[in-house]
């Protein structure tokens, strides 16, 4: 799932996997709980999956840097976003992070992906009723494969076959298998379409244009890399993710991530 990082101790982070049924559109399932008396940050890295938290305790949260609450929201769901999302929190903080390919979110939502890219929304808005249930759900479940069981429940359920065209999910598998390292003029002629018709499909389903999608899938690709005790140094990892040279590599972390490979490599490596 997505680079997450948390400077909230004690923590508990217990991984669970969907049922076989949704294997090929959820990304997993990150069960949490963690406490803190005192305000500590948290910072979710671009990453090329939705998020929907589930969250059944919930702590209080403000934008970092700013001073007013966030908006209270009942289950967040989180869009593909291209930069760092970063706030504080205090409190006592449980539920399940999933994670959903843009197009799983899109047979979920049944909304255009844009409305929620570089944006947070609430599944309950969306969805209505049955998200309230679900939460009610996890927070009486006796332990965390339970609380899976549940998720799966509510997804199997709610996953509709919505009309989505097989050009944009080929694309998009394309760009995966590429870990973003192709250019979109060669993924449409590929595909034998416009780049026009291409970008046009990615905003509906997806949530940014195809290029966008293209430097979230390196940047996650080179986030995997840096928080691996890899031998090779910063610019062997800049060849590998397809980033021009070390000059672009670190030009692209700092506006993603806000700091140099450097300094993110040595937060992902944290304990």
């Amino acid at each position: 799932m997505a680079a997450y990082r948390t400077q909230i101790e004690p923590r508990e982070v217990v991984h669970g996997t969907p049922h076989t049924a949704l294997r090929d559109v959820i990304a997993g399932y990150v069960g949490y709980r963690s406490f803190s008396s005192r305000p500590v940050v948290r910072q979710l890295f671009p990453r090329g999956f939705v998020v929907v938290l589930f969250d059944f305790e919930s702590p209080q949260r403000w934008l970092l840097g700013r001073e007013h609450l966030l908006p209270s929201l009942t289950v967040p769901v989180l869009g593909l976003h291209d930069r760092v999302v970063r706030f504080v929190q205090a409190g006592q903080h449980s539920g399940i992070a999933v994670g959903l390919p843009p197009r799983a979110a899109f047979r979920l939502l049944d909304v255009k992906m844009t409305e929620l890219a570089n944006r947070r929304g609430d599944l309950v808005d969306l969805l209505g009723r049955p998200v309230l249930e679900v939460v009610e759900r996890l927070a009486e479940a006796a332990d965390w494969p339970s609380r899976f069981t549940v998720l799966d429940q509510f997804l199997l359920s709610a996953l509709q076959v919505r009309p989505v065209d097989d050009m944009t999910g080929a694309a998009w598998h394309r760009l995966q298998r590429a870990g973003g390292a192709i250019s979109i003029a060669a993924l449409a002629d590929e595909l034998s379409v416009s780049t026009r018709t291409l970008e046009l499909r990615f905003r509906a389903q997806i949530g940014v244009s195809p290029k966008n999608a293209a430097r979230i899938l390196r940047f996650q690709h080179a986030v995997h890399l840096l928080g691996r005790d890899c031998r090779g140094g910063l610019s062997s990892i800049a060849h590998e993710c397809g980033y021009t040279d070390h000059a672009h590599f670190a030009k692209e972390v700092r506006v993603m991530a806000g700091c140099t490979p450097t300094q993110l490599r040595a937060t992902l490596r944290r304990p």
